[in-house]
């Protein structure tokens, strides 16, 4: 299934924190077998990030999610969409 993530913070963080930090947390989900990274995006000025995943286990990746944000201060948000372009034309 795809899910879409949306990650959001307070206050003012370095872009290239939240880019390694993204970067490193996609390995780390791949690497336990739970998803898979298809793309992300950042709008550091609206202090919003979101990003694509493959995977089988939502509950695995809504826990992974759970505890980066414990850690991190972001909040994120999964949700299940549908692929659109250029996949289902």
């Amino acid at each position: 299934m795809k899910v879409m993530g949306t990650n959001t913070w307070e206050g003012d963080m370095p872009r290239d924190l939240l880019v390694q930090g993204a970067l490193d947390f996609a390995d780390d989900v791949k690497a336990k077998g739970i998803a898979e990274l298809m793309d992300a995006c950042i709008a550091g000025d609206e202090n919003l990030m979101w990003c694509s995943w493959d995977t089988e286990d939502l509950a695995g990746l809504q826990a992974a999610f759970d505890e980066m944000n414990t850690m991190s201060g972001l909040v994120s948000k999964l949700t299940t969409v549908d692929i659109m372009f250029p996949a289902a034309v």
